[in-house]
């Protein structure tokens, strides 16, 4: 009976003998698990430790000649701190800090959820908690985003703001006509077209520097032009007088025209008794005034009262030699007669168009003609047989437009 009240006491002391045994036991490169407090797990594995809450960790002990080391690795729990780490161990995190995760940042008046607006969240960082990730609205930009969270995007930028462009060649910009454009807000970026800049193109004879290369009117005949015009004033040609008006009004606004003088001569036009023969049937109406100012003079001149003929050879002839105009005389000289009818003269020994080409070769006049065609052959030998300087009137001004234009070009590159 004695001996069945010992056994179980001498079982229990013979397993925690052995378990000395196998604690103490300590063969080099042998392994045992270990905890924080130094307390050894000789039974476990230490290829799979089980892994404790939060930061906790078990450590190892390793034999070796010297006997067992110190544990290495371990890490048991300490006081819970807002770092978003489990510190104390309980498998919960930051719970000393209720605050964490709750929304924050909210300022009056903005509508979260809106825009790019949105509220921040407490989080716990190195001991700190503080309201991370919130977005309040901001003056608005051009980024396809509603910066000030009002639910509208880019309300007021796309006119409103704009950028500096220039697509032109390097070197260009600044010099001559070259200028720069700006690129407004278009859907949600300055990426679209830049208005209004201006880029080199060929030369033209406009007294501008157009492929803004420092240098103006290079290539053109850069004289200037006096220029006269005779026109007849007969009601036969009012439709005709009419279009050239139209035709040649945008053309005296236009740069080409900048280094011209104009002056007025009408044919059938009465003026008096007291001028000598054959001049009441032409006057002079006005010596050479800018461009800006010369359709103020046609009207003036469209005023005069008519006749029924028109000495038109005598009066290319009294333009190019008696009439009081100011010729420049480094300028081109060019005189353009319109009429509609025949080469005529009035004096008793009459004038011919080979002495008005002539005349208009020694004092360097170029003459230019619009007549009705059938009457070109009567004024042919006036400009020379070149028949590319005759032209027909007609009362379509956009084509009295080009003819004028084509001739000012020819003029510009000294044609």
């Amino acid at each position: 009976m004695k001996l069945i009240k010992i056994l179980p006491v001498l079982l229990l002391f013979i397993a925690c003998e052995e378990d000395r045994l196998i604690k103490l036991e300590c063969v080099p490169g042998n392994k045992i698990v270990c905890d924080e407090h130094g307390q050894d797990f000789p039974a476990a594995d230490p290829v799979d430790i089980v892994q404790r809450a939060g930061q906790c960790s078990y450590g190892i002990k390793t034999c070796t000649r010297n006997g067992w080391s110190e544990c290495v690795g371990a890490q048991g729990p300490t006081d819970e701190i807002c770092d978003g780490i489990d510190n104390d161990c309980d498998a919960a995190i930051d719970e000393t800090y209720p605050e964490e995760h709750q929304l924050c940042g909210f300022e009056e008046n903005v509508d979260y959820g809106v825009g790019i607006c949105k509220p921040g969240v407490m989080s716990c960082s190195n001991g700190v908690l503080y309201c991370g990730g919130h977005v309040g609205p901001t003056d608005e930009i051009c980024d396809g985003v509603d910066n000030n969270c009002n639910g509208t995007i880019d309300e007021g930028i796309a006119n409103a703001t704009a950028v500096v462009c220039y697509e032109g060649p390097d070197g260009t910009l600044g010099v001559g006509e070259c200028r720069a454009g700006i690129r407004y807000c278009t859907d949600g970026s300055f990426g679209g077209p830049c208005d209004s800049q201006v880029l080199p193109e060929l030369e033209r004879c406009d007294n501008l520097d157009n492929d803004c290369d420092g240098e103006v009117d290079e290539g053109f005949d850069t004289r200037g032009v006096d220029l006269v015009f005779v026109i007849d004033i007969s009601g036969s040609f009012r439709d005709e007088i009419d279009s050239m008006v139209q035709g040649i009004a945008p053309l005296l606004d236009d740069p080409i025209t900048s280094t011209f003088r104009f002056g007025l001569v009408v044919v059938g036009a009465r003026a008096g008794d007291d001028l000598r023969p054959a001049y009441h049937l032409a006057r002079m109406v006005s010596d050479f005034v800018p461009a800006d100012e010369f359709l103020a003079v046609i009207e003036a001149g469209r005023i005069i009262p008519s006749a029924g003929q028109e000495p038109t050879i005598d009066t290319m002839y009294w333009s190019m030699n008696e009439y009081p105009f100011s010729w420049r005389p480094d300028a081109q000289k060019v005189i353009i007669t319109m009429t509609d009818e025949e080469a005529q003269t009035m004096f008793s020994h009459p004038r011919t168009c080979y002495e008005i080409a002539e005349h208009a070769d020694n004092f360097r006049f170029e003459l230019f003609v619009f007549a009705l065609e059938q009457h070109h052959n009567t004024f042919i030998n006036c400009v020379r047989g070149r028949r590319d300087r005759l032209y027909t009137p007609t009362a379509n001004s956009e084509t009295v437009f080009l003819q004028i234009r084509a001739i000012f070009e020819d003029l510009c590159v000294g044609r």
